[in-house]
């Protein structure tokens, strides 16, 4: 016999990577310096304090930065000083393509989002009323 949990869900659950893409482009595209820890940071300090832990991971957030510039969507630069022997870290800008994305698909996403918390909410209505 089978004991484990399963969590039973819509099929459209959030993507973490992709909720970390979209916020990235989001964010590159007000003008805003990304780079990987400071994307860590904001998402840790706003799910402090959700009802279910967010699965943050710099190792998810990294390979999205990658990905985002392998489809030509950001580019990076690094920055520091040798001289004054300051770290190097690598920093994001969006290209016109990754603006271009952005504004073709985020409209999508969170309509997504939504359909997803709607389906969520009924379920919740359904055993709870």
């Amino acid at each position: 016999m089978d004991n484990r949990n399963r969590l039973i869900a819509p099929r459209n659950v959030v993507n973490t990577k992709m909720l970390y893409s979209f916020y990235i482009l989001k964010e590159l595209s007000k003008g805003k310096v990304i780079f990987g820890n400071k994307v860590l940071e904001e998402f840790k300090n706003r799910f402090s304090e959700a009802a279910l832990p967010f699965p943050v991971s710099s190792s998810t957030i990294y390979e999205t930065l990658y990905s985002l510039e392998e489809k030509g969507y950001v580019k990076s630069s690094w920055t520091g000083d040798e001289f004054l022997n300051k770290r190097n870290k690598k920093i994001y800008s969006i290209t016109d393509l990754g603006v271009e994305y952005y504004k073709n698909h985020i409209a999508d996403y969170v309509d997504n989002l939504r359909k997803t918390k709607s389906t969520l909410d009924v379920m919740i209505e359904m055993l709870t009323q």
